[in-house]
């Protein structure tokens, strides 16, 4: 099994419906410019992405429905996120033990609250390694799927 077989494996197998691997090397810059000293000496993300249930995105469509937003927050900065966090540790023990450095940035830290952003962004890989492109939402939207939450060990 390869190296890329490996980290599918470990991914889908923590519940990630979407894989694909970005080379950060054409955004080094905005990547070192966000994410700072933590971010420098990773060439390649790994992004992983959890699908959304259509029924919890379609809430968002409806601008009075404030039950439907708490619960779409609930499920993606509570439910999703964890998940996202233990795939991604998953993923960086593997590539740990096959030799690489590797460091599983969490999906819902924020070091920046201003711009509410984190050390890496986590829909940048994603576009990067060719899953998707970022939609209205803000959220990354794939031909599999609708809108999906992401994260990303680099």
């Amino acid at each position: 099994m390869t190296l890329g077989e490996r980290v599918e494996t470990v991914a889908r197998a923590g519940g990630a419906d979407l894989v694909g691997v970005a080379d950060l090397a054409l955004v080094d810059e905005t990547i070192i410019a966000q994410g700072g000293p933590l971010c420098t000496g990773f060439p390649r993300a790994v992004s992983i992405g959890i699908g959304l249930p259509d029924p919890l995105v379609d809430r968002l469509m409806v601008p009075s429905d404030r039950v439907g937003r708490a619960v779409y927050r609930y499920h993606t900065h509570t439910v999703v996120n964890a998940a996202l966090e233990r795939c991604a540790l998953d993923v960086a023990g593997a590539l740990v033990g096959a030799g690489y450095r590797a460091l599983p940035v969490p999906a819902s830290l924020r070091t920046d609250e201003e711009r509410r952003a984190g050390p890496v962004s986590h829909k940048l890989a994603a576009h990067l390694s060719g899953l998707g492109w970022i939609g209205r939402s803000c959220l990354l939207v794939t031909p599999q799927h609708r809108p999906l939450c992401g994260g990303s060990p680099s």
